[in-house]
C-alpha cells in the first residue's frame, strides 16, 4: 500500500489541520549548528533560566564553544561517547552542545541511575568521558569499583551552586539546601577527574575543531530505553533525525498558531521534564530551534503550584509534562491562584502515559490552558503525533495525528503484516469480542525514526522491518487503533495486555474508568495470574487526601461492578499510600507485579 494509499485508507485528511503541510522540503544542519544558528538570530535572547541565574544565547554558544574546545584537548574527538549525568542544570545544556558541536555522542544518564546502571551504560556505549554532579557522584560511585567501566578514561566533576545567583549559592550551601560533595578526588584508579569550571578555561582561546558530519549516519545522541523490556538499549538518533523531529514539532504548532512566529527569540520552555530523558530532550532542541528561553528546574518544587507561578514570572509559552504532574498541580490548592495569569502560555504538553479526560479538563478549568497529547518514544526521537492545537479538533483519549512526513500504520499483533482498518466504532467504551479487527500493533515510519540500537543487530532487524514498498517501519509494541475519524488511539503496550476467560483487556482502559471515580488520584492496573480465569485483573489506587480514610476498596469494587463492563472490571483492589513511577512520573506497572 502507497503512502497515499494510506493515508486514505485511514482517513487522516478527513480532520487533518489544513494549515499543517503533509510534505516539508526540511533545512537541515548538524545538531551543534543548530545552537550556534539561534546564537547568531538572536544573540541577546535569554537561553537560560535557573533558580534566578540567566544567560543569553551568545554567552551560551561561546561557553559551549569553550568547552568544546577543551573536550577537544581531552582527547575526545568525533564518534566519542560522552555520558551526561546531570539534573536539568545550565552544565548540562553546555555539555550536550558542545559535545554533538564537535562530532562525538551526547549520551544522558537519568540522574535517578544508580551504580550498576551507570556501569551498563558507560561499558555497553564504551563511552570514554562521564559529567556528573558532585553529589550524584558521591552517592552512587563514591568507594565503588570504577575499573568496572575499562573504557571511561576521565571524570569531570560539577557542583549544584556553579550557575546559583552568588547569595543564594551561598545561602543554600550553609543550609544544606544545595547538596554538595566537599572533598573532590583527582585520580582513582587510572581515572583522571577534571573540575567543569577549570574545563572551561581551559577552553581559550577558542579553537572548535572542524569536523564533518554525515546527516543520516552520524549519530548525535545516544538515549537508553527505559529497560521495562529487559536491559536497557542504546537508541542511535542520528544529527537528521533529531534537527528533522525538532522541525516537524515546529511545524506542527507553528503553521496551526501563526503568533508563534512572533515569540521567535522571546518565548520559554518550562522544562521540568528531565534534559536526559527524550521528552526532555525534545523540549530542549525545540527551545533552541525557537530561540527560547530553557526554564530549567532541576527537580519538581516542594509547592507544585510554584511552577505555575514560576511560568507566569518568566512568562513561558510552553510545558511538556506527564500526567502525573498534571495531577499533583491540580491538587495544589494554590494553583488555582494563577487562572487567567498565564497569558504568555500557548498549552501545555502531555504525553509519556494516557492523561485521563477528568484530569486534562480540570487542568484546563483551573489554569485556562489547553493541554494538547501526544504521542512518542526515544526510538522516534521521540514526537510522532500530537493533537491538533485548535481547541475544537482535538479528540479526548487521543494522541491527533502523524506528524508531517511520518505515516501510521495498525497491523494484526500475531504476524504483524496484515494492515488493519480503521475503527467503525464512535467510541472505545462500545468496542466488543471482534475489536482485534482493527486494534493492533502501532507501526510508524518518517525522517524522525532511530537508526537502530547500538550493538543489538537483533533487535534493530526485530524493530525496524521493510514493507514490499521497500519502506522501513518502526514496530512500537504499542497497541492500538486508528478511529473513524483518523485519529490514533493509544490501547496499551503489548506485554501489559491482560487476558481473561480469552478476553483480551487493556490496563490503560481499565485505568481510564477508574479516573472518573473522584476519590481516585493515580491508578495502575495489571494482571495477575488466576487458576480459574488465566489472568485476574488488580487496579492499585492511590487516594486524594480529602478521600482518605473515607473511601474504602469495597466501595470502589462496588462502582467498577455497577460502571465498567463484566469482563473489564477488577476484582481486586488494593489501596496505596503512592504509586511507584519513573523519572518522568510514568507508573511502573513492572514495579506493582513484583507487589
Amino acid at each position: 500500500m502507497s503512502n497515499e494509499e494510506l493515508i486514505e485508507f485511514y482517513g487522516i485528511n478527513k480532520n487533518w489541520p489544513k494549515e499543517v503541510p503533509r510534505h516539508v522540503d526540511y533545512d537541515v544542519v548538524p545538531l551543534g549548528d543548530l545552537l550556534s544558528g539561534t546564537a547568531i538570530k538572536y544573540p541577546d535572547s535569554q537561553a537560560i533560566y535557573f533558580e534566578g541565574f540567566r544567560m543569553t544565547y551568545l554567552e551560551l554558544d561561546t561557553l559551549v564553544d569553550q568547552f568544546a574546545t577543551s573536550l577537544a584537548k581531552l582527547g575526545i574527538k568525533k564518534g566519542d561517547v560522552v555520558c551526561i549525568d546531570l539534573p536539568n542544570v545550565p552544565q548540562y545544556v553546555i555539555a550536550h552542545w558542545a559535545t554533538v558541536r564537535i562530532g562525538a555522542v551526547s549520551n544522558p544518564i537519568l540522574p535517578v541511575n544508580r551504580f550498576v546502571e551507570i556501569v551498563h551504560q558507560v561499558n555497553d556505549s564504551d563511552a570514554k568521558l562521564l559529567i556528573i554532579l558532585d553529589y550524584l557522584y558521591e552517592e552512587y560511585l563514591l568507594g565503588k569499583d570504577l575499573s568496572k567501566m575499562p573504557t571511561l578514561k576521565k571524570i569531570i566533576l560539577t557542583g549544584l551552586g556553579e550557575y546559583l545567583p552568588p547569595l543564594k549559592a551561598k545561602l543554600g550551601t550553609a543550609l544544606g539546601k544545595v547538596p554538595r560533595m566537599k572533598e573532590w578526588p583527582e585520580k582513582v584508579g587510572d581515572i583522571l577527574f577534571h573540575k567543569f569550571q577549570e574545563v572551561l578555561k581551559d577552553g581559550l582561546p577558542i579553537n572548535v575543531p572542524k569536523v564533518d558530519i554525515n546527516l543520516k549516519e552520524d549519530i548525535s545522541v545516544l538515549i537508553y530505553t527505559g529497560g521495562t523490556t529487559g536491559v536497557p538499549k542504546g537508541v542511535m538518533t542520528s544529527h537528521y533525525s533529531m534537527v528533522i523531529n525538532a522541525l516537524q514539532t515546529d511545524i506542527w504548532a507553528s503553521t496551526q498558531l501563526p503568533e508563534m512566529n512572533e515569540l521567535k527569540g522571546k518565548g520559554g520552555m518550562m522544562l521540568v521534564v528531565p534534559l536526559a530523558h527524550s521528552f526532555g530532550n525534545i523540549g530542549m532542541t525545540v527551545s533552541v530551534l525557537e530561540g527560547w528561553k530553557l526554564i530549567l528546574l532541576p527537580r519538581p518544587p516542594d509547592k507544585i503550584s510554584n511552577i505555575l507561578k514560576i511560568m507566569m514570572k518568566e512568562k513561558a509559552t510552553y510545558m511538556p509534562g506527564v500526567p502525573t504532574l498534571y495531577i499533583k498541580i491540580n491538587e495544589d490548592p494554590n494553583s488555582s491562584k494563577y487562572k487567567g495569569k498565564l497569558d504568555s502560555l500557548i498549552a501545555c504538553i502531555s504525553a509519556a502515559s494516557a492523561i485521563p479526560a477528568e484530569v486534562k479538563n480540570q487542568f484546563e478549568n483551573i489554569t485556562s490552558v489547553s493541554i494538547v497529547e501526544g504521542y512518542g518514544m526515544s526510538e522516534c526521537s521521540p514526537v510522532v503525533s500530537l493533537n491538533p492545537f485548535k481547541k475544537s479538533l482535538q479528540k479526548v483519549n487521543t494522541v491527533g495525528f502523524p506528524l508531517s512526513d511520518t505515516l501510521l500504520k495498525i497491523v494484526d499483533v500475531d504476524t504483524g503484516t496484515k494492515i488493519l482498518p480503521h475503527c467503525p466504532n464512535e467510541t472505545c467504551e462500545i468496542c466488543g469480542e471482534d475489536e482485534f479487527q482493527y486494534i493492533g500493533e502501532i507501526c510508524c515510519t518518517g525522517p524522525q525514526v532511530m537508526t537502530g540500537y547500538l550493538g543489538r543487530k537483533d533487535d534493530t532487524e526485530y524493530a525496524l522491518r521493510k514493507d514490499s514498498e521497500g519502506v522501513i517501519w518502526y514496530y512500537t509494541s504499542d497497541i492500538g487503533c486508528i478511529d473513524k475519524d483518523g485519529y490514533l488511539r493509544i490501547k496499551d503496550r503489548k506485554r501489559d495486555m491482560i487476558k481473561r476467560k480469552g478476553h483480551a483487556v487493556f490496563p490503560r482502559e481499565v485505568e481510564d474508568f477508574l479516573y472518573m471515580h473522584e476519590a481516585i488520584s493515580e491508578v495502575g492496573v495489571i494482571g495477575v495470574p488466576d487458576p480459574e480465569t488465566g489472568q485476574e485483573i488488580k487496579a492499585f489506587i492511590s487516594l486524594k487526601p480529602e478521600y482518605k480514610g473515607k473511601v474504602t476498596k469495597e466501595d470502589l469494587l462496588e462502582w467498577c461492578q455497577n460502571n465498567i463492563s463484566p469482563y473489564k472490571y477488577p476484582r481486586k483492589i488494593e489501596i496505596v499510600p503512592e504509586l511507584p513511577k519513573s523519572i518522568v512520573g510514568k507508573i511502573l506497572r513492572r514495579e506493582l507485579r513484583k507487589e
